[in-house]
């Protein structure tokens, strides 16, 4: 038969966790040839992209790269981008790839799979709402990560030398748009140390747009409630129940015709499935560009395909869908890579069982953490300061873990921090 070739397209918190796991176990035996495909070359853990986009991390710390990590770690790295999928043929093609000069680097790549996993993550959805693509920067990616943080500099420097207001419009009050508002008034406090001595924390004005009528609307009212407090107190400007009907470049127009002035503009509303999705003619897309898989991750109709992650649609036994999370993508690829395993034994797979351990929600230093943790015992309860923050790092920790092993994570976690304590506190280039 030979060895089985395992091809996984996106690295993010789940896909990377299978490679790593998956090479680990077999690819550094060489009982399988284990391939991680993905556009970037660096990978930064995505609830951590808010920090990258407001400085507050730097990517040359905090960042993994792929190849020397599949190096130590048993699986292979191909950049690229996913472009067709042909489940007859058992191939993807990748597209073409081009340097910062847009040259073509290389032209259309195919590359032939024995099982394929589709974990490409989740992207912001603008709902169609004109303006919104061509004006907004969508917070899911280290590439959109790294151009809020340009324009953030550009903002800042102008407002130094000017004093005049610098705007920051969010839409969507998930996690990481409160996230990202929160983040950005500790950055605003913080520049006078950096040479930036004539700005102060009421030059700037961070606009939140929810279309619900409360921040972090899948969240219970108490978690809600205590961050719309924190942010209240900060003076981030909250507009619940506000839809927004068009971007501009002057800011959002709402339905009722009020501008909402930015000069910087996120979209934070919503998730679907990357827009490559709605080209796979020959798997099953839903209308958010999600592949439908079964109980067992299996794209429906090929049993070659797995899909993990905010990419796949895996309807629960009660009903709905797995949620957008990043527990739940960590939870996904602790299961296929089992079911993989079981598979290449000629053994049954299992259904994935999706446990909610909570949700945590980082306020910068304003407040730690307010969140819910939840199935830890009979129902759920409400943590927040010091607490809190412990349990938000460690979720970053786990994280490092199903990466790298334990103790190996422990090291690097280490390495990082000795990095740190040498660098700015802020990366303002």
């Amino acid at each position: 038969m030979g060895t089985k070739k395992i091809v996984i397209v996106g690295g993010g918190a789940g896909g990377l966790a299978l490679a790593s796991k998956l090479g680990r176990k077999l690819g550094l035996s060489a009982k399988a040839d284990v391939l991680l495909i993905d556009r970037s070359p660096i990978h930064i853990w995505k609830p951590k992209l808010h920090e990258v986009a407001v400085g507050v991390i730097d990517q040359s710390i905090e960042g993994l790269l792929y190849r020397d990590h599949g190096l130590k770690n048993g699986y292979r790295y191909l950049r690229g981008s996913l472009e067709a999928v042909d489940p007859d043929a058992k191939t993807i093609q990748l597209s073409p790839l081009y340097n910062d000069s847009n040259e073509l680097l290389m032209g259309q790549r195919t590359v032939e799979y024995d099982y394929l996993v589709l974990a490409l993550g989740g992207v912001s959805n603008s709902f169609k709402t004109p303006g919104a693509e061509s004006q907004c920067i969508f917070l899911d990616s280290l590439a959109s990560a790294e151009k809020f943080h340009t324009q953030l500099l550009d903002g800042l420097m102008l407002l130094n030398e000017t004093q005049q207001r610098l705007s920051i419009g969010i839409v969507g009050a998930g996690a990481t748009g409160v996230e990202l508002a929160a983040e950005l008034h500790h950055v605003i406090e913080s520049v006078r140390e950096f040479g930036y001595q004539n700005i102060a924390k009421h030059h700037l004005d961070i606009h939140l747009v929810e279309a619900a009528p409360k921040i972090l609307p899948q969240l219970p009212d108490r978690v809600s409630g205590r961050a719309q407090a924190v942010l209240d107190k900060i003076g981030v400007h909250l507009h619940l129940g506000v839809q927004v009907k068009e971007v501009t470049k002057e800011g959002f127009l709402t339905q009722d015709g009020t501008l909402i002035p930015a000069d910087i503009k996120v979209w934070a509303a919503g998730v679907k499935g990357p827009d490559v999705f709605a080209d796979l003619t020959k798997l099953p897309i839903t209308a958010r560009n999600q592949v439908e898989v079964d109980a067992c991750m299996r794209v429906k109709g090929h049993s070659d395909i797995y899909a993990l992650g905010d990419c796949a649609q895996l309807i629960l036994g009660s009903g709905k869908p797995v949620p957008p999370r990043a527990q739940a993508a960590s939870q996904m690829a602790d299961t296929l890579y089992k079911n993989i395993l079981n598979r290449l034994k000629g053994r049954d797979e299992a259904a994935f069982e999706y446990r909610d351990y909570g949700s945590l929600v980082s306020l910068s230093r304003f407040s730690a953490v307010g969140n819910l943790m939840g199935n830890l015992r009979q129902g759920d309860f409400f943590v927040e300061g010091h607490l809190a923050r412990f349990m938000y790092l460690s979720l970053y920790h786990r994280h490092l873990a199903s990466l790298f092993g334990w103790f190996s994570a422990l090291v690097y976690r280490f390495a990082q921090k000795l990095l740190r304590w040498q660098r700015p506190k802020l990366k303002l280039h």
